[in-house]
C-alpha cells in the first residue's frame, strides 16, 4: 500500500468545486452542491445523531443521502470535507475501489449562502448489510452492526443469522483492517472505531464503515466512548493514529474471539491460530504496548491476518501480567420459594336458629291481650 498522506498528496485540481467526481458509485455530481441542487429530500432515516441533525434520502437519486450537520460546525470543516472528497484520487486503484466499496465516503459538500458546510452527500449502505433479525416471535429487517461479531456463534444463530465461524470472523476483520490501513495511509484519524459504526454482512463476509465524513488529518478531539478508552491517551488530549491503532486492535480482538470484555485479551493470548501465527502477538502489542507510539500499524495487523510474518519489537507486559478478568458473576437463579404455612381460612359460621324467638312472640301476644282487657274495663 502506497503512503499518500491526504494533507500533502491531494491533487489541487481535484479540490475544485466544479470538477466532477471520478466516482464509480453511479452518480458523477459536482463536488460542491447546494441544497436546491439535490432536489426534494425524503423523511429522515436518522435524526440528532452525533454531528448530524438529520440524514435524509434524496428522492430523485435512490441510494444517496444528504447528511445535514448542526449549525455549530467549525469554519474549517468545508476545507476538510473537500480534502476528504478528493482523497480517493490520491490512492492506488485497488485501495480506491476498496474505500468506495467499504465505506460511505462523501461524494460532495453541501453548501448554502453563508454556510459553506451545511452537510455532505453520502451513499447509503448496500442492501447486503441488511438482514432479518429474529427476536422471539418477532423479526425485523435492519442493518447488521458489527456488534454481532463480538458475540458467540450460538448468540448469532439465535437471531437467525448464519454463524460466521472463525473463517467468517477472520474475513470480516481483514476487510475492517484493510479500510483502517487505507485511512492511516492517507494520514487520517477516524477515532470512532466501535460496535455501532460498522455494518457486517454474514453472507458476503464483509464490513461497511460509516460516519467517515468525520475523519480529520493527523488528530481530532477524543470523544469519550465507554469501554473504548485508550489507557495511554490521557483524558482531554486529542486522538491520533496511535489511538486509532488501539481501538482498531480492540475491535478486531472482540470480533475475532466473540468476546466483548476483558476475556478478549486472554482469549487472544491463549490462541495460536493456524496459518495466522502472528495475529495474537500483533493484537496484544496494539492493546498492551507500554509505548503508544510503538503500537503496530493497521497494515502490520492486516499482514498478520493474511498469514504474513510479524517481528515483535514492542515493549509490553508479559502474558502473565494481562489485565485481570472481570469477577465471575454467577448466573442468577431464583431461589426456590419458601414453604409458607398459611393458617386455614376460618369457615363462616352459619347463624344458629334463635331459641328465644318463640318466647318473644308469646310475650308480645300477652301484652296485646292485657291491653285489650284494660281498654274494655
Amino acid at each position: 500500500m502506497t503512503e499518500t498522506p491526504l494533507i500533502d498528496g491531494a491533487d489541487d485540481k481535484a479540490r475544485g468545486g466544479d470538477v466532477p467526481a471520478a466516482d464509480p458509485r453511479g452518480w458523477a455530481l459536482p463536488r460542491t452542491v447546494s441544497v436546491g441542487d439535490l432536489g426534494p429530500l425524503a423523511e429522515p432515516i436518522s435524526e440528532h445523531n452525533g454531528q448530524a441533525i438529520a440524514v435524509k434520502p434524496l428522492a430523485n437519486h435512490p441510494g444517496w443521502l444528504a447528511k445535514l450537520y448542526r449549525p455549530d460546525q467549525h469554519p474549517e470543516d468545508a476545507h476538510r470535507l473537500d480534502l476528504l472528497i478528493s482523497a480517493p484520487d490520491t490512492l492506488p486503484e485497488a485501495d480506491r475501489t476498496a474505500l468506495y466499496a467499504g465505506t460511505c465516503w462523501p461524494a460532495a459538500r453541501i453548501h448554502e449562502p453563508g454556510s459553506p458546510a451545511v452537510g455532505c452527500v453520502i451513499p447509503m449502505a448496500p442492501e447486503q448489510y441488511r438482514a432479518e433479525l429474529r427476536r422471539g416471535a418477532f423479526s425485523e429487517r435492519r442493518f447488521v452492526e458489527i456488534d454481532w461479531l463480538a458475540k458467540s456463534d450460538e448468540s448469532i444463530r439465535g437471531v437467525g443469522l448464519p454463524t460466521p465461524g472463525f473463517a467468517g470472523r477472520l474475513a470480516a476483520c481483514r476487510r475492517l483492517t484493510e479500510l483502517a490501513a487505507i485511512l492511516e495511509s492517507l494520514g487520517l484519524v477516524y477515532s470512532d472505531w466501535s460496535f455501532s459504526n460498522a455494518f457486517w454482512s454474514p453472507d458476503q463476509r464483509s464490513v461497511y464503515l460509516i460516519d467517515v465524513d468525520g475523519c480529520q488529518p493527523k488528530k481530532m478531539p477524543d470523544i469519550h466512548q465507554p469501554n473504548w478508552a485508550d489507557p495511554l491517551t490521557p483524558p482531554g488530549t486529542d486522538a491520533d493514529e496511535y489511538t486509532d491503532r488501539y481501538r482498531l486492535g480492540l475491535l478486531v480482538a472482540k470480533c475475532l474471539t466473540g468476546q466483548r470484555d476483558a476475556h478478549a485479551f486472554h482469549t487472544v493470548a491463549a490462541c495460536h491460530w493456524q496459518n495466522q501465527p502472528g495475529v495474537s502477538e500483533v493484537l496484544l502489542d496494539m492493546l498492551l504496548a507500554t509505548d503508544r507510539e510503538r503500537r503496530p500499524s493497521a497494515a502490520q495487523l492486516g499482514q498478520a491476518l493474511d498469514g504474513g510474518p510479524y517481528l515483535r519489537t514492542v515493549p509490553r507486559p508479559a502474558r502473565t501480567e494481562l489485565p485481570p478478568l472481570p469477577p465471575v458473576v454467577k448466573k442468577y437463579e431464583p431461589a426456590p420459594p419458601k414453604e409458607i404455612h398459611t393458617p386455614p381460612t376460618p369457615t363462616e359460621k352459619k347463624p344458629e336458629p334463635n331459641s328465644h324467638a318463640g318466647w318473644i312472640l308469646v310475650l308480645v301476644l300477652a301484652v296485646i291481650v292485657l291491653l285489650v282487657i284494660a281498654s274494655n274495663n
